[in-house]
Formats: structure tokens, C-alpha cells, sequence
């Protein structure tokens, strides 16, 4: 009798070391084989950020996840420097299969233009010729004469037949013939910085030095005090000091 039940506990424990084996199997074969091809990815990568590298450190960060890098183009670009990758393709975070490629472009630096020959051209003329050439009028520093003749440009800066980036400003120097006018110094304060020194300019005055200084009350960058003090004459070409804001 003791025999008989002996023999009965061998046939279930067989099915169970064979059902626990084939259980482990079929994880074995959904994990690496099932799984993989209904996907269709069975080593997968994500994408690194290489935007704003170098194309040499661009090119480890891609290896690093055991992918290609394929420089497609290249543009031009003012905000990133040359050599610099300014767009990839796929972007960063995508899934892609390794030892697949990323495409980028990257920048050659900003587009350079010549200055023109703007020596002993009028202002005008100078502009236009600016203009033609991919440049634009800068500011204009004013030196006046008793000597005869037409206000006439002498120099560039840049110098002429130099490079400069597309739609950068060319400081000139404008000689005038007979004595500067005079203004009577505007009330400056309380007024934006920027749009105050681009007007300044324009009219021929020269903003020579801005100091910041501390002030929470004031959004950054206004005009606390100047020099001249308000309704102080100043001449045609003369030059002004700013005191702005700043919170840090």
C-alpha cells in the first residue's frame, strides 16, 4: 500500500519541473525573439541632443549610444558658431534602431559681406551703398571744419574693403563743413536705455560711457541720471554719460 502511493507523487512532480521549465522557455523566447519582431526593434537607442555641439563632441554623444552621425549640410547662422550643429534629424528623445544615422546641419558662421568704398561719399550716398551691400548705417561720429567743401565720409569702421556680417551697423566719420549746432539737453530719465541710445545716435550723438547701479523700484535698464543735466546745452556730435538700473 505504502508502495502504491509512493509511485503516485512521481508523475506529478515530472509535470511539474517540466511545466515550470516550459514557463521559463517561453519568457526566455518572448523576451528576445516574440517580443523583438512584433516591435520591430530589437536594439533600440535614444537620440541624443548634439544641437549646439561641436561636430567632433556631436559625433562621441552619437557613437556613446551606438549611432552614426551624418553631416548633410551646412548654413549660414549669426546665433551659432561655425562648425556648430544648428539641426538634427531625428530629434533629441526619438527611438531609433542602432547603429542607424542622424543627420545634421551644420553652421559655417555668419554670412560676411565687404564694406564699400564709402570714402568721400556723402552720407546719403554712403547709406545706400551700405544697403546694397548686405550692411547698414551704423553710427556716425561728426567732426566739423571752417575749411570749404561738402560734408563728405573719411573713414569706415570697419575699414573699407574689410569683412562684416550681413546687417551688421559701419561706424563712419562725417566731416562738416562750419561749426556744430546746439542743442538743449532732453530729459532723459525714466526713459529705456535701448531706444534712448539708438535715437541719441542717429542724430549724431555719442553715448560714451553707461554705468549701471541698483535700483528695485525701476525695470532694468532705465535711465536714472545723465550728463548734460537736462536743458544743458550740448553741441551737434558731443558726447553724453548714462546712469541706468539694474535688480542684481
Amino acid at each position: 500500500m505504502e508502495e502504491e502511493k509512493k509511485k503516485g507523487y512521481h508523475p506529478l512532480i515530472f509535470y511539474l519541473f517540466v511545466f515550470a521549465g516550459a514557463f521559463v522557455v517561453g519568457i526566455v523566447i518572448f523576451n528576445f525573439i516574440v517580443l523583438p519582431l512584433l516591435v520591430g526593434r530589437g536594439d533600440i537607442a535614444i537620440v541624443p541632443e548634439v544641437k549646439g555641439m561641436l561636430l567632433s563632441p556631436a559625433e562621441e554623444a552619437c557613437k556613446e549610444k551606438e549611432l552614426n552621425l551624418m553631416v548633410t549640410g551646412e548654413r549660414y547662422s549669426i546665433e551659432f558658431p561655425a562648425g556648430t550643429v544648428i539641426e538634427q534629424d531625428p530629434g533629441s528623445g526619438e527611438s531609433l534602431k542602432g547603429n542607424r544615422t542622424v543627420k545634421v546641419i551644420i553652421s559655417s558662421g555668419p554670412r560676411l559681406e565687404t564694406v564699400p568704398e564709402v570714402d568721400g561719399e556723402s552720407i546719403r550716398q554712403a547709406e545706400l551703398m551700405l544697403e546694397a551691400s548686405g550692411l547698414r548705417k551704423g553710427r556716425i561720429v561728426r567732426i566739423f571744419s571752417n575749411e570749404g567743401g561738402p560734408n563728405r565720409v573719411i573713414s569706415a569702421s570697419p575699414p573699407v574693403g574689410s569683412l562684416a556680417p550681413t546687417g551688421s551697423g559701419i561706424e563712419m566719420l562725417l566731416s562738416m563743413t562750419g561749426e556744430p549746432r546746439v542743442y538743449m539737453m532732453p530729459d532723459l530719465r525714466g526713459k529705456d536705455l535701448l531706444f534712448v541710445k539708438d535715437r541719441l545716435e542717429s542724430c549724431g550723438f555719442h553715448v560714451s560711457r553707461v554705468v549701471s547701479r541698483k535700483d528695485m523700484d525701476m525695470f532694468p535698464n532705465t535711465i536714472l541720471s545723465q550728463n548734460p543735466d537736462p536743458g544743458q546745452a550740448i553741441k551737434e556730435g558731443g558726447t553724453i554719460e548714462l546712469v541706468v538700473s539694474t535688480v542684481d
